[in-house]
């Protein structure tokens, strides 16, 4: 006789087949929505820095505190003066599937007095 698979052998790897496809299945969504989260917090992240980059290059007395939105991220900045350096805090937050998320990012520039 022939070595073969017999019916019952087969109903098993199809119903386990059928499990792993379904739990793959079940996964892919989230899997999605946690990519589309890490985009939007690299969004987050890349407006953040511009804005840091953009106050860092500024001289010291000219940097003010505001706010802006840009791509569904909310920006704020509070800056604090001793008489070395402007000290800039940036809050940064971010929409996300479920709730939403808040960064903090903070910046010295320092005072050049000539």
């Amino acid at each position: 006789m022939r070595p073969a698979f017999t019916i019952v052998e087969m109903l098993v790897a199809i119903v386990v087949f059928t499990i792993g496809l379904v739990a793959l299945a079940a996964t892919s969504g989230l899997v999605a929505g946690h990519v589309g989260d890490g985009g939007r917090l690299t969004a987050a992240a890349h407006a953040a820095r511009t804005v840091l980059d953009s106050l860092g290059a500024s001289g010291c007395d000219a940097i003010v505190g505001g706010s802006a939105a840009r791509d569904g991220v909310a920006l704020q900045w509070v800056v604090s003066r001793d008489s070395s350096a402007a000290q800039v805090e940036l809050t940064v937050g971010a929409a996300l599937r479920r709730g939403s998320r808040r960064d903090v990012y903070s910046l010295v520039v320092p005072c050049v007095r000539e």
